[in-house]
């Protein structure tokens, strides 16, 4: 599957849990951004996904050069959430796109559960902070 593929899959799933106008208890939404180090390094390409620990709204977005930013009206309400990274590269093998008319690369995720299906990121988004965040993954 190719990376715009998956980046499309991710985001239309943290998508069916983004605020809807007029339907939230009366919390403002907060935009948020940050940073996406691997190994001391930008990632070069990935998604970030915020799932509340409380009462809240599930958000997401795409990381690139290592950077992410969420708008007000995609970003998350006030609370703390576990987070969610997950990247991909190539595989070195290639599958045949019907969409694209054209073999594309096959990219795989690579990045270690702890950093998504079991991740032990959090952040904490506050009422009229700043809300910019900087996540230090590390692999060996």
């Amino acid at each position: 599957m190719t990376f715009l593929k998956r980046v499309c899959c991710c985001l239309s799933i943290a998508c069916f849990f983004l605020p809807v106008p007029g339907c939230s208890s009366g919390e403002a939404y907060h935009p948020i951004s940050g940073t996406v180090l691997l190994n001391g390094q930008p990632l070069n390409k990935g998604v970030i996904t915020l799932f509340p620990s409380a009462a809240g709204t599930t958000v997401g977005g795409e990381i690139a050069a290592g950077k992410f930013s969420l708008p007000r009206d995609r970003g998350p309400t006030p609370g703390k959430y576990r987070v969610e990274i997950v990247a991909f590269k190539p595989s070195g093998k290639t599958e045949f796109d019907v969409d694209l008319n054209s073999q594309v690369d096959i990219e795989v995720q690579y990045l270690p559960p702890k950093y998504n299906t079991k991740s032990e990121l959090e952040c904490s988004v506050e009422q009229g902070g700043k809300n910019e965040f900087e996540f230090k993954l590390e692999m060996k």
